[in-house]
């Protein structure tokens, strides 16, 4: 899908993304080649395929250098396109094992085995149903209001 040029591009704009952290030993998204997951996942996707060609097309003619300044002009002039590639991005940066290791989380994927999450309280519970139990019941009758089919 990109050629070797294009891919370094998309990995310098990864690298603005999501940036080196020495302190935490963590790596760019461009150090990790997260432009490769990006490619494999638009083959599946043509929208993000749009995308992702249409960033590269717009990082080849206006900028020389990725910069923050540069990312943030296509986060203003190409704000879909953006969203698109900064999700991916983040899929595949904290899809990882390695990275989630690094910041303290599990190795293992959230699914199949999740991750530990503390049951909501009661009262909690209690709380975020109330307006709903208020409300009490919306619903369209599929019978019309016809009983036992007739």
């Amino acid at each position: 899908m990109l050629t070797q040029t294009e891919m370094a591009i998309l990995n310098n704009i990864l690298d603005q993304l999501i940036p080196a952290n020495k302190k935490r030993d963590l790596p760019s998204a461009g150090k990790l080649e997260i432009a490769a997951f990006i490619v494999q996942r638009a083959s599946k996707n043509p929208v993000l395929k749009k995308d992702i060609a249409s960033i590269v097309l717009y990082a080849q003619s206006k900028a020389d250098k990725v910069s923050p300044n540069f990312v943030r002009q296509l986060q203003d002039n190409k704000p879909s396109e953006f969203e698109s590639l900064l999700i991916e991005t983040y899929k595949g940066y904290y899809s990882r094992p390695d990275i989630r290791e690094k910041l303290g989380l599990s190795a293992h994927a959230v699914h199949p085995q999740g991750y530990d999450v503390k049951k909501e309280s009661e009262e909690l519970l209690d709380a975020l149903t109330e307006p709903v139990r208020q409300r009490g019941p919306i619903f369209l009758d599929p019978t019309g209001g016809k009983k036992d089919g007739a």
